[in-house]
């Protein structure tokens, strides 16, 4: 074997070896519930996002956004929504998170973005003083995701 060929099989030993103290470490810590979160949440572009139950799971709502220039919130259409036939539905009161189902603790479920108007997979983390990182996820060729971190309002 080769210098580069015994480089190559001691970096995956060593990949293996963690991989293998990750899942050892994992399997002796308890099984987390998915964290509460209820509540309003302050996204970066300023818009606020209310989750709360919606039927047998929970779901989060647009209730606060910055209007396009020339527009009201009230008068705001899903204009750049990929599917025409929902262009003329209102932005305010917009469901942009769905089927939101724990995983551990983590949250699992849908996203829609009605600035770039498509949906992604999504995985909500909550993480410490009140923030909460939703991460959406598309499938072009590649997987291609973006995150933010939400604030908690209330």
């Amino acid at each position: 074997m080769t210098a580069a060929g015994i480089s190559s099989a001691l970096a995956l030993a060593l990949a293996l070896a963690l991989g293998l103290g990750v899942l050892v470490a994992s399997a002796a810590t308890p099984a987390r519930a998915a964290p509460d979160i209820a509540g309003d949440w302050l996204t970066p572009e300023g818009a606020v996002v209310r989750i709360e139950a919606c039927g047998g799971a929970p779901c989060g709502r647009l209730v606060r956004f910055r209007p396009p220039p020339g527009l009201t919130m009230e008068t705001t259409r899903d204009a750049n929504n990929r599917d025409a036939s929902k262009r003329a539905r209102k932005v305010l009161g917009l469901t942009v998170l769905w089927q939101l189902a724990p995983a551990g603790d983590i949250w699992r479920g849908r996203t829609y973005d009605p600035r770039r108007g498509f949906s992604a997979v999504a995985t909500l983390t909550a993480a410490d003083r009140g923030r909460l990182t939703v991460r959406g996820c598309v499938r072009v060729l590649v997987e291609l995701c973006e995150s933010e971190t939400w604030t908690r309002l209330r």
